[in-house]
């Protein structure tokens, strides 16, 4: 319970591409979304936040099928808070079972009752005072590689009638996978 699960995703969506070059450089394993592992029953299922139906459930299977592959082999890392943080990861996964259902964060805003999916991680693993223990980091939707904001992201805002939110407080799957938070304790490829 409470693992991340970050994954690449799959090339064919024109969102997951944008994030992939806003969050990543080129050598750098580009992960684009994470979700958290829950156990139930005999089941394993990983909670995510996602464009297309907002906070859900979703089989162990089925989510790793939305990865791209290598080799053959899915590009999942598997990131778990370290023994200092173990502490929170029951109430950790209570919190985002208890989003699901919930919209997903098209503005990638802080503080609207909706998440995207490493929103959804930051503001489940909250300390004993309700603080995130994820820090927030300023947002990029710029290219790392050229500096350039992506024609994604500019289109995407403008359909929403916003600012794109350069510098704002929010997350990524990519610089969260590097946090000293977690241990990265599998790979599967």
């Amino acid at each position: 319970d409470g693992d991340l699960l970050f994954i690449v995703g799959k090339s064919q969506f024109e969102q997951t591409n944008a994030i992939k070059k806003s969050t990543s450089k080129l050598d750098e394993i580009p992960f684009s979304h994470v979700g958290i592992v829950k156990f139930e029953d005999e089941n394993v299922y990983v909670i995510e936040a996602t464009p297309s139906d907002g906070i859900i459930q979703t089989l162990l299977y089925e989510y790793m099928q939305k990865a791209e592959k290598r080799n053959g082999k899915p590009l999942v890392a598997v990131g778990r808070a370290k023994p200092e943080y173990q502490y929170l990861v029951p109430l950790a996964v209570e919190k985002a079972g208890d989003q699901l259902g919930r919209p997903y964060d098209y503005a990638y805003e802080e503080g609207n009752d909706a998440y995207y999916c490493s929103e959804l991680v930051r503001f489940s693993y909250l300390d004993s005072l309700r603080n995130p223990i994820f820090p927030a980091i300023a947002m990029t939707f710029k290219n790392r590689e050229t500096g350039e904001t992506e024609a994604y992201w500019t289109k995407h805002f403008a359909g929403l009638q916003q600012e794109i939110p350069e510098g704002k407080p929010g997350t990524n799957p990519a610089d969260m996978a590097k946090s000293p938070i977690i241990d990265i304790v599998h790979t599967y490829y």
